[in-house]
């Protein structure tokens, strides 16, 4: 059996069509994270948190694990480079990672059991701690299987297909949550088992994804001398600086967005799934053009003319409640959503390639590491930042009011108000302007002015629509004539 694994593990030259053959696989390993994620995660989770009566801090971590455990990439550095099989590290730590989603279905079927939350805490921190410590090598590896010619269309693509299957997910989801008539703690240990069973044929597709042999280190140079030269490449630097605060920026307030629609705006699961799908819609319909202007362009191009939108989708959130719940609070939310898919997309695209582009070759996992370490440390204590000083700012509120005095009347008008989870998105957003100022100082090939990508993006986008919309009347017309011939031959 270890003969087995072995064999279907080993790194070998690889052609450009075992290349080829490799890039599907690739792109279904995208689906199946997605997947695990969009069932178990983001407001499955909290929903499921807040049912097993945990605390805001608890919640903070919870949100924050899948950032903060990216700390586990630098240990995954070391054993990518000391073991140098790629695909046996990535198969055989997600394999463990990945039955926590047992225990967590067991837990989900009995909320009772005792330090429950604590249990929760602890399964679902092996699950993303396993994970980032085998994305390590799956970056090394990906480094060196995608052309970098390609690398933006590429992953433009994987990252559609990831969110048009968390789209999906989240539609059913959605109507399952609608239709449920058993306990919901049974419908979240079902989701759970799912998991594990898709978890188990997500290493039957790493099987099918080749890999190409690690560049050779000559040099014999030690694991931290190649850490250390990473701090002497100055543009890397300034690159991982950007990120660090740019992450702990949205970190601050993007995990509680669930939190803020169900518990101060009182709306469903349901409906926060439903603000999710149409997100996930957004950034499906701009996906590839992202794709192909960080190809034309730059990534940093991308991210110019992305990241602003997004600071401007966390800033609306300060007037869905203002001056209380009304008749625009979900016409705007469903605005905010939009925004977030269209500006994500295009934010996690590009920061993902910048990174992968910036790297060299050989040093990959490395650099890659360092940079996942300084991101999950930035990313990861923004939330419980956020989680600790929840209750902190639950009782407090800041009034911009203006006052009209007159012999006749004393009129007062509210200009603003900001209370609880508005001062999270206050914070984050004026942070993350402050951040655009270091990644002006990042330097890419191909960068030009965000003027130039948002015309193009504009014309992509449209040429896009006008694709989707004549092929969709094409394929009414084809179904049509099929029937309609069909009715013919059916009459006597």
């Amino acid at each position: 059996m270890w003969s087995f694994i072995r064999k279907i593990t080993a790194p070998h030259d690889m052609t450009p069509d075992q290349i080829q053959k490799s890039l599907p696989w690739v792109v279904k390993d995208g689906v199946v994270s997605q997947l695990l994620e969009s069932l178990t995660g983001g407001p499955i989770l909290i929903a499921l948190a807040l049912y097993m009566g945990a605390s805001n801090a608890l919640i903070g971590y919870l949100v924050a694990l899948p950032l903060l455990s990216n700390l586990a990439q630098f240990p995954g550095a070391y054993l990518t480079e000391r073991i140098r099989k790629r695909k046996l590290i990535c198969s055989g730590i997600s394999f463990i990672g990945r039955i926590s989603f047992l225990f967590i279905g067991f837990l989900a079927l009995y909320p009772n059991f005792p330090a429950a939350t604590f249990w929760l805490a602890f399964f679902y921190t092996i699950r993303y701690f396993a994970s980032s410590l085998a994305g390590s090598a799956w970056n090394s590896w990906m480094k060196d299987l995608i052309p970098i010619q390609i690398l933006g269309r590429f992953f433009s693509k994987r990252l559609m297909m990831m969110i048009a299957a968390s789209l999906v997910s989240s539609l059913v989801m959605a109507f399952l949550l609608k239709v449920w008539i058993f306990p919901i703690n049974v419908f979240y240990s079902l989701l759970a088992l799912l998991c594990f069973l898709i978890a188990i044929y997500g290493l039957y597709v790493y099987a099918h994804i080749q890999e190409p042999l690690m560049i050779q280190d000559v040099s014999n140079e030690r694991f931290f001398n190649k850490v250390k030269r990473v701090f002497y490449d100055r543009n890397f630097v300034v690159l991982m600086i950007f990120l660090g605060f740019w992450n702990f920026s949205i970190n601050l307030a993007a995990p509680f967005f669930s939190v803020y629609v169900l518990e101060q705006l009182q709306l469903s699961v349901s409906f926060v799934l439903i603000l999710v799908t149409i997100s996930q819609i957004s950034s499906i319909l701009v996906m590839r053009s992202w794709g192909k202007l960080a190809d034309m362009f730059s990534n940093k191009s991308v991210l110019l003319l992305t990241c602003p939108l997004y600071i401007l989708a966390i800033f609306l959130f300060l007037f869905t409640s203002f001056p209380s719940k009304g008749i625009t609070t979900i016409p705007l939310l469903i605005i905010i959503y939009i925004l977030i898919g269209i500006s994500q997309s295009g934010v996690t695209l590009a920061t993902g390639n910048i990174t992968l582009k910036l790297a060299p070759k050989g040093s990959a996992s490395v650099y890659l590491s360092v940079n996942g370490m300084v991101n999950a440390f930035m990313a990861g204590i923004a939330p419980i930042i956020g989680g600790f000083f929840a209750d902190y700012f639950s009782e407090k509120k800041l009034s911009l009011i203006l006052n009209w005095t007159s012999s006749l009347t004393n009129q007062y008008f509210h200009l603003l108000i900001i209370q609880h989870w508005d001062f999270f998105f206050l914070f984050a957003a004026i942070l993350a302007i402050f951040s655009l100022i270091l990644l002006n100082a990042v330097k890419e090939e191909g960068d030009v002015n965000e003027k130039i990508v948002l015309s193009s993006f504009l014309s992509l986008f449209h040429r896009n629509i006008y694709v989707s919309y004549h092929l969709s009347q094409k394929m009414f017309l084809f179904i049509s004539r099929r029937r309609f011939k069909e009715s013919l031959k059916k009459k006597p």
